[in-house]
C-alpha cells in the first residue's frame, strides 16, 4: 500500500530543512503527455514549477514522457513512479489517497470557471439557458475519468464521455451540445481547433463554477520533490513572484480578458469529490481569496 501524504499548503521557514548537498542535487522530473502534438496548456503549469523551484532554491530539469496517457493511467503510473514522476489535474480526493499533493492551486481557481465550447449556430439557443434546470435539456462531453464529469452528473447534468481530442470532432458534428472547459482553456483551445473543426466558438452567456482546479500531484516514491515543490510554491507567493507570473502569463490574462466573466450569468455548482485538504486551502490562493 502507498504510504498517504498530504503536503500543506503553507510548508515554510518550520518546515522541512534541506542538506545543503540534498538541495544542491538535481531533480528529474518526468510529466505525461497529455496529447499529441501542441499542448496549449502546458506552458503555464511548467512556469509556475520554475517559479516554485527558483523559490525553493532547487534545480531541476524536466521533460514530456514518450506514450500519450488519459487521466486515469497517467494518475495509476504516478502511483508506481516507473514512468513520471509529476502530473498536475484536477483536485480530487480519491487521487490524493495514493499521490503525495501540493495544496495550492496552480490557477488560482480558474479551472473551476467553466464556459462551454459550442456550436457556432446555437449561440442564439444557449443565450436562452438561465437556470440549472434549463441546461439539464442538453448533453455536455467531458473527459474519460475526469472529476468534473462526476461534477457534472452529481447535479443531474447529462455528460458523454470521451478522450479530450475525440470530444472535439464528437461537438463539431452534433453529437454533444456542449463541452465545458475552464475560462484559461476555452479561446486557446478554439483556436488550436479551428481547421479540424471551424464550426466551434466559445459560448458568450454562460458561467458554470465550483470550487476545483489543478494540483501538482508528485509520486509516493519521492517525497523530496513534492516537499521542495510546495515549500517552493508557498515561498513564491510570499516573495511575489508567482502573482508576477500569473498577472503577465498570456495564457491566464488572454482567457480572462476574452472570457468577460464578469458578464455572465452564474450558475454555482458543488464540488462533493473534495478532500478535506481542499477545502481548506487557504483564500488567499484563490481568485478573490
Amino acid at each position: 500500500m502507498h504510504r498517504r501524504r498530504f503536503i500543506g499548503a503553507a510548508v515554510g521557514a518550520a518546515g522541512i530543512v534541506l542538506s545543503s548537498r540534498a538541495a544542491a542535487e538535481p531533480f528529474e522530473i518526468v510529466y505525461p503527455r497529455i496529447r499529441n502534438g501542441g499542448d496549449v496548456h502546458a506552458a503555464f503549469a511548467l512556469a509556475t514549477l520554475d517559479v516554485a523551484m527558483k523559490a525553493a532554491n532547487a534545480t531541476c530539469t524536466t521533460r514530456q514522457a514518450d506514450v500519450v496517457m488519459e487521466r486515469g493511467r497517467a494518475l495509476a503510473e504516478l502511483a508506481t513512479g516507473n514512468t513520471i514522476n509529476l502530473h498536475w489535474t484536477s483536485m480530487d480526493a480519491q487521487a490524493e489517497r495514493n499521490l503525495n499533493a501540493v495544496h495550492i492551486p496552480i490557477h488560482r481557481g480558474l479551472i473551476g470557471y467553466r464556459i462551454f465550447l459550442i456550436r457556432r449556430e446555437r449561440q442564439p439557443e444557449f443565450a436562452k439557458v438561465q437556470t440549472l434546470d434549463d441546461l439539464r435539456a442538453l448533453t455536455a462531453g467531458q473527459g474519460l475519468s475526469w472529476v468534473d464529469t462526476l461534477v457534472l452528473r452529481n447535479v443531474g447534468l447529462k455528460v458523454q464521455t470521451a478522450t479530450y481530442e475525440n470530444l472535439f470532432g464528437m461537438l463539431e458534428a452534433g453529437r454533444i451540445d456542449y463541452y465545458p472547459r475552464g475560462v484559461i482553456e476555452a479561446f486557446a483551445e478554439a483556436d488550436a481547433h479551428r481547421d479540424d473543426a471551424p464550426h466551434l466558438t466559445v459560448e458568450q452567456h454562460l458561467l458554470l463554477t465550483y470550487r476545483s482546479d489543478f494540483l501538482f500531484y508528485v509520486t509516493p516514491a519521492q517525497p523530496r520533490l513534492a516537499e521542495t515543490i510546495a515549500r517552493g510554491f508557498a515561498a513564491a507567493y510570499r516573495d511575489g513572484s508567482y502573482m508576477r507570473l500569473f498577472n503577465t502569463h498570456p495564457y491566464i490574462q488572454n482567457g480572462l480578458r476574452q472570457a468577460r466573466i464578469a458578464e455572465r450569468r452564474v450558475i454555482q455548482l458543488d464540488n462533493p469529490y473534495l478532500s478535506d485538504a481542499d477545502r481548506t486551502i487557504p483564500g488567499v490562493y484563490w481568485m478573490g481569496g
